[in-house]
């Protein structure tokens, strides 16, 4: 005898019970974050996932703050990882987290398994890359493209050597990848390849040799200039063009080092209209244009007749007129009355320190400033650039020493900031060096880079300004011009805060040794009166950072480097 009715109340039956038992289950796991997962080790199972970011928060948080270790090469920096653009993205790692699902098998597991979840790491590559700076600067080494060089008047070709540097797409993976995990992580390194090889280089033999054959005649004006073939080694070099071939270039500055008057009486510099005190009042000192042949003009005339022979060896060009780029008229119609501030700084000599001083005051002479608007230092000097006459000095980066173009142009920087302070202008930029310079006023000094970091200082005086530089081979004056329509003077707090710096010893070539400062804090008070009462204050508040002790061993920096022993302070 049949019973279907049983079977079918067996069949409900089973199928009641797995439902009884998925929803369980279902329930078990939750809307939440499941039970068994992790992130880096810390249980967040059974949460929510507000309360679930809200622990990895606070558990995570010592974690997240401690400095972060790199090494490339034998160098290393410990940084801090939010100032180097590092966080963890707790959202977007629990998003990685299982899911609960219809699925009883997903359910099973999601209670059964254990998950560890690894941290999704965020990084800002702009702030990265420029925290990582100061490693970079003491471990990359520069691939040098061949080139030709002159030994007395016989061309010689100085064979390519690759380059090193750390990789930087790499090292923002390895950071990503063992954050958290690593005490101390190591960055790849990559070959930087030249641009110019030997072979480009030996092609070119023929033609250094032939440019240094027999002297060049240069007809400026229709007057013959004849350039030695000394000189002419002096003033050719063999470099890298823009359109990246190796190519033979008349370095302007070179030759008239070289030639001297030769060449200047020919050509005269346009002078600016400027202002200067007669019986204490402003006068203005009357503009006149001058006249030049543009570097680009020289070249496409030089280069040509190098290859030629006898009679032929013939380059001519043509002064232009370069105009004043102030003029009297424009300087007397400004209404000037009064130096409004002036400010003077010293600086020890050296020839690149020189050039960079006195091609930045030059580029800044003459700015004349409207009612309302604002001043701005690398406006006014432009961009540090060899074909604009900068050469390469030591500068900052990061707390770091490094040679770069325009190194020294920030001793015209803190003069004008000081010029700006004392004429009572409001002052709307400036950005102090990372650690102290001694011959700077502590507190009231500013650093420069193009194009982003720099002085500026807004004209709210009711009435134009003139910005006039003076210079010698020790010392940089900025004066401003104007109506005086404040007193201002200045009060300096104490230093605090002192910080010890560090020594280490620094193996590579590019390599510059910094002496040592200790770091330290310090308020400056800007004050200004009327008639002798004081009307208002502003506090300037700085943090210098110590400047570390580095002593150089590579026996190849050799750059602005004293010897070994005095870096060590052995010897006398």
């Amino acid at each position: 005898m049949k019973f279907p009715n049983r079977k079918i109340q067996i069949t409900a039956i089973s199928i009641g019970s797995l439902s009884l038992i998925w929803l369980v289950a279902w329930f078990a796991v939750g809307s939440g974050v499941p039970s068994g997962v992790s992130v880096s080790g810390i249980d967040i199972g059974g949460r929510t996932k507000v309360s679930a970011i809200s622990d990895l928060k606070l558990k995570m948080d010592k974690m997240i703050k401690n400095k972060i270790n790199l090494t490339a090469k034998a160098a290393n920096i410990s940084l801090s990882p939010n100032s180097a653009g590092i966080s963890v993205d707790l959202i977007a790692t629990l998003e990685k987290a299982p899911q609960r699902t219809f699925n009883p098998i997903n359910l099973i597991s999601l209670l059964t398994s254990k998950t560890d979840l690894k941290p999704v790491i965020n990084i800002d590559k702009e702030k990265f890359i420029k925290a990582l700076r100061p490693l970079e600067i003491r471990t990359t080494k520069s691939p040098r493209d061949a080139t030709i060089v002159y030994k007395e008047l016989e061309p010689q070709v100085l064979s390519s050597l690759s380059g090193v540097e750390i990789d930087r797409t790499k090292a923002i993976k390895s950071v990503s990848k063992y954050w958290l995990k690593k005490n101390v992580i190591d960055l790849p390194m990559k070959k930087v390849k030249p641009k110019a090889s030997a072979k480009d280089a030996t092609a070119l033999l023929e033609f250094a040799r032939q440019a240094v054959s027999e002297p060049l005649t240069v007809n400026i004006s229709a007057q013959p200039i004849v350039v030695s073939p000394t000189e002419i080694a002096g003033s050719l070099v063999f470099r890298v063009s823009d359109s990246g071939t190796l190519a033979p270039i008349w370095v302007k500055e070179n030759f008239l080092q070289q030639v001297g008057s030769r060449w200047s009486k020919y050509v005269r510099e346009p002078i600016n209209a400027s202002f200067t005190l007669v019986d204490g009042e402003p006068r203005v000192q009357p503009s006149s244009d001058g006249s030049d042949v543009p570097d680009s003009k020289l070249n496409e005339a030089i280069i040509p007749a190098l290859s030629k022979m006898g009679v032929l060896r013939l380059a001519s060009v043509t002064p232009e007129l370069v105009k004043a780029k102030v003029t009297t008229e424009m300087a007397g119609g400004l209404g000037i009355q009064d130096v409004i501030g002036t400010f003077t700084t010293n600086y020890p000599w050296a020839e690149y320190r020189l050039i960079n001083i006195h091609r930045a005051a030059k580029w800044m002479d003459g700015t004349i400033v409207q009612p309302g608007e604002v001043f701005s230092y690398n406006k006014a000097v432009g961009e540090r650039t060899e074909a604009r006459g900068f050469v390469p000095g030591i500068m900052i980066d990061n707390g770091v020493l490094k040679k770069d173009l325009g190194g020294g142009v920030s001793q015209v920087a803190t003069t004008t900031w000081n010029a700006a302070w004392f004429s009572g202008l409001e002052l709307v930029q400036h950005k102090p060096h990372s650690f102290y310079i001694s011959r700077y006023p502590a507190g009231r000094e500013s650093t420069v880079a193009w194009p982003s970091v720099d002085v500026k200082f807004k004209n709210n005086s009711g009435h134009p300004i003139f910005v006039d530089t003076s210079f010698t081979n020790s010392s940089v004056t900025v004066s401003i011009y104007g109506t005086k329509f404040t007193d201002v003077t200045s009060e300096s707090g104490p230093k605090t805060n002192f910080v010890p710096f560090k020594t280490y010893e620094e193996d590579a070539a590019g390599c510059i040794f910094q002496e040592g400062v200790q770091g330290f804090s310090i308020s400056v008070d800007r004050i200004f009166k009327k008639d002798g009462v004081e009307l208002k204050r502003e506090t300037y508040k700085t943090r210098y950072r110590a400047e570390d002790r580095v002593i150089c061993t590579n026996p190849e920096a050799k750059w602005m480097n004293p010897s070994l022993k005095v870096q060590r302070g052995e010897g006398n």
